[in-house]
C-alpha cells in the first residue's frame, strides 16, 4: 500500500512551469477566473499532476498569490530600508512618506490586488496563514524601522505613540475611499494631516512627561 503521507517533490522545473503558468492566468483572468485545466493546457501537464504538487485548486493560489504578496511587502521594505539607511537626519514630513497614501498613481494596481488577495485568504487557509506569518513579520519590521528613524527625526518630533503610526501603515487601505468621485484629499493634503497628528501626539506625550 502506497503511503499517502509522503510528501510529493517530482520535478523543480515542473513545478515552476506550473506556477509560471497559473501566474499569467491570474494576470490574464483574475483570481477568480484562475482554471486548472488551463493551467494545465499551457504546462502541458495533467489536471491530476497539479493535484500532486499542490493538492488542490486552493493550494496552487496558496503558493502564487503567497509569492505575489511576499515579493510585493519586500519591494517596499526594501526601498524604505535604503532610504533610511542612507539619511543623516529625516524630517517628520518625509517620515509621514511611508504611509499609504489615497493617490496610489503606479501603485493603484498592486492596491487593488492586494485587497483581492487578502479577501481570497479569508476563504484559503494555506494562504491567510501564510500572510499572517508575513504580517507579524512586516509588523516587527516596522517597529524596528521606527527604531531605525527617529533618533533621525528633529526631538520635538520623536516623542508620538508608535502605535499610531503602525495602526495607519498597517491599517491604511482606501478601500472605500477608491470608490467615490468627489470629496476627495491629495497626497500632498494627507501628509500635511498625518503630521500634523504625528506632531500633536508627540509634544502631547512630552508635555505629560514633563509634569
Amino acid at each position: 500500500m502506497a503511503d499517502v503521507s509522503k510528501k510529493f517533490n517530482g520535478d523543480p522545473a515542473t513545478r515552476e512551469l506550473i506556477l509560471k503558468c497559473a501566474t499569467t492566468e491570474i494576470d490574464t483572468y483574475g483570481i477568480i477566473g484562475l482554471r486548472l485545466s488551463s493551467v494545465a493546457e499551457k504546462a502541458h501537464v495533467s489536471v491530476p499532476l497539479i493535484y500532486k504538487y499542490f493538492e488542490d485548486r486552493d493550494g496552487l493560489l496558496a503558493v502564487v498569490l503567497g509569492d505575489w504578496y511576499e515579493e510585493f511587502v519586500f519591494r517596499y521594505r526594501s526601498m524604505i530600508d535604503g532610504w533610511i539607511d542612507s539619511a543623516s537626519t529625516i524630517t517628520l514630513e518625509e517620515f509621514a512618506q511611508l504611509s499609504p497614501k489615497p493617490q496610489a498613481g503606479a501603485m493603484q494596481k498592486d492596491r487593488e490586488f492586494r485587497l483581492q488577495v487578502l479577501a481570497t485568504a479569508l476563504e484559503n487557509p494555506q494562504l491567510h496563514r501564510r500572510i499572517k506569518a508575513l504580517t507579524i513579520d512586516s509588523h516587527a519590521w516596522g517597529i524596528a524601522t521606527m527604531d531605525r528613524a527617529i533618533p533621525k527625526l528633529p526631538e520635538s518630533d520623536r516623542h508620538f505613540d508608535r502605535r499610531f503610526f503602525s495602526l495607519l501603515l498597517f491599517n491604511t487601505m482606501y478601500v472605500f475611499y477608491d470608490l467615490l468621485d468627489t470629496e476627495r484629499i491629495d497626497d500632498e493634503q494627507y501628509i500635511s494631516f498625518l503630521v500634523h497628528l504625528i506632531r500633536s501626539s508627540s509634544h502631547a506625550n512630552s508635555n505629560a512627561n514633563n509634569n
